[in-house]
């Protein structure tokens, strides 16, 4: 298949359009910039230069290949606007695929979910509105993923990752949190939450669902993306500081002091709450096989 994708050179999107590419696939990749185009050329991938708010690209690229990823979220953004700029590409690609049946897989996330609690959610787990303006910034983008499962004429499906890790963390939160402990000297954890439980997946493992779900997932289906649940904050900022080099260093900071060292806020109430999600539907629904399970040993593992 073709398989056009836009956010193909970021830390999780690389890894796709590497799996992709692996399991026989064509990959025209959305490329910003020179750098971005280079990237995927190296991949043996074909670059597409454009933007994600250029919907008349995105309409002819789908148009013109077999199945579309929509991977691309702007992270240098703030979130009201990154969700509405992905809920108008998302739309396009969406009105370009109709009455195809070609599948569109769209990247969601976990964020909208708030505090999951004691509870593991899984696909059908009812979810609050929340009180905090970033998590609902985010909760629009459930919105999306319904109208891309919800869509005619398309298999329309969307992934909900949680914190993903492995091949030296890209960007993602958990990197953000081994920065901050560069800096300190001990990775920071919060003080009244240092037993809050976490869900987490190998990029390798993420990619592979990707695969999967472009091969063969039903249309109109939700996946959550999840290998791991049930680790405890304070035991992942131990990892994270093992793999950063720091032996293990921790400090726990209440809510303010944490604000600082991570250089958000929204970073800081985030690393604050219990986030579990279950991966079971994926593995019985796609035959899904995570392999990277033992996720605190690898997390604390030095990047190459």
């Amino acid at each position: 298949m073709k398989i056009f994708m836009t956010g193909a050179t970021g830390y999780i999107g690389s890894v796709i359009t590497e799996k992709l590419l692996q399991a026989g696939h064509q990959v025209v990749g959305l490329a910003r910039t020179d750098a971005s185009a280079r990237a995927l050329q190296d991949l043996g991938a074909e670059p597409l230069r454009g933007s994600l708010g250029d919907t008349r690209l995105l309409t002819d690229a789908a148009q013109a290949a077999d199945g579309v990823v929509q991977n691309a979220f702007d992270l240098g953004a703030d979130f009201a606007t990154a969700t509405a700029e992905e809920a108008k590409a998302v739309h396009a690609l969406i009105t370009a695929l109709q009455g195809s049946d070609k599948p569109l897989v769209y990247t969601s996330g976990t964020g909208g979910l708030g505090d999951t609690g004691s509870l593991v959610y899984d696909e059908e787990t009812p979810i609050a509105a929340s009180e905090s303006p970033t998590v609902r910034a985010l909760q629009l983008r459930f919105e999306t993923e319904k109208a891309v499962t919800g869509a005619p004429g398309l298999r329309g499906i969307a992934l909900r990752p949680p914190n993903v890790f492995g091949r030296g963390g890209g960007r993602s939160v958990l990197w953000l949190i081994g920065v901050a402990g560069q800096k300190l000297g001990a990775v920071p954890y919060p003080v009244e939450a240092a037993d809050n439980l976490w869900s987490l997946v190998h990029v390798d493992d993420l990619a592979d669902l990707y695969v999967l779900a472009v091969e063969k997932a039903p249309g109109g289906e939700l996946f959550h993306a999840a290998s791991r649940s049930g680790l405890r904050t304070r035991d992942v900022a131990a990892a994270i500081s093992r793999g950063a080099g720091l032996g293990g260093k921790t400090v726990a900071l209440g809510k303010d002091e944490l604000a600082d060292a991570l250089g958000a806020p929204p970073l800081a109430d985030y690393w604050s709450i219990n986030s579990q999600i279950s991966g079971e539907k994926a593995r019985r629904v796609l035959g899904w096989e995570p392999r990277h399970l033992d996720v605190l040993d690898e997390l604390g593992r030095p990047a190459n």
